[in-house]
C-alpha cells in the first residue's frame, strides 16, 4: 500500500473541507441568516466527511501520517467553529465553549508531550465517543432551532456535549499518565 503525505490528496482535502464548511456554518449563524437548512447540509456533510476520509485514504492507499495528525486538528477546528457559531447566533453562552476548546487543546498537548518521549498515544474511545455527541448535539440543535423548538432543549444537548467532552479530556489525560 503506497502512502502519500501530499497535503492535496483526496482525503486530505476532504479532512480539511470540514474547516471551510465550519466558518460557512460560523457565517451563515452569526449573521442571523435565515437560512438554517443551509447550516443543517453543511453540517452532515461535515459529520460525513469525518467518517469517510480515513476509509477513502485507505482505499486509495493514500493514509499517511500527516492525514492522521490533520483528522483531529480539522475535527477540533470545524467543531469549536460550529459551537463559537452558536454563542455568535445567542444559542449558547460563550463560557460553554470552553470545556470543548480546553479538551482539545489540553489533549494536543498531552499528545505532543508524550511523543517528545517517544511515545505514540492513539485516539480513545473516549474520544471517539465525544465527537459523535459532539456531532449529534451540533445537528441536534441546528433541527431545533429550524423547527422551532423549545431552547432549552438544545442547551441540554450542548450541556450533555460538554459533559461527554469533560469526561473525555479525563479520561484521555489518565490514560496519558499512565503511559511509559
Amino acid at each position: 500500500m503506497k502512502s502519500s503525505s501530499s497535503i492535496f490528496s483526496a482525503p486530505n482535502l476532504l479532512t480539511m473541507s470540514r474547516v471551510v464548511l465550519g466558518f460557512g456554518i460560523y457565517y451563515l449563524l452569526a449573521t442571523q441568516s435565515p437560512l438554517l437548512w443551509i447550516v443543517l447540509v453543511l453540517a452532515v456533510i461535515s459529520e460525513l466527511s469525518d467518517v469517510l476520509d480515513g476509509a477513502l485514504a485507505r482505499k486509495l492507499g493514500q493514509a499517511s501520517g500527516l492525514g492522521q495528525a490533520l483528522d483531529p486538528l480539522c475535527d477540533s477546528l470545524y467543531r469549536l467553529t460550529v459551537f463559537l457559531a452558536f454563542a455568535a447566533a445567542g444559542w449558547m453562552p460563550l463560557w460553554l465553549v470552553f470545556p470543548f476548546l480546553f479538551r482539545d487543546i489540553i489533549v494536543a498537548y498531552a499528545r505532543i508531550m508524550a511523543a517528545s518521549r517517544g511515545v505514540s498515544i492513539g485516539a480513545r474511545l473516549s474520544g471517539k465517543i465525544k465527537a459523535v455527541v459532539q456531532g449529534a448535539a451540533q445537528i441536534g440543535v441546528v433541527v431545533i432551532y429550524m423547527a422551532d423548538m423549545p431552547e432549552n432543549i438544545a442547551m441540554v444537548l450542548i450541556v450533555i456535549a460538554a459533559a461527554v467532552t469533560l469526561y473525555s479530556l479525563i479520561d484521555y489525560v489518565w490514560g496519558f499518565s499512565k503511559a511509559p
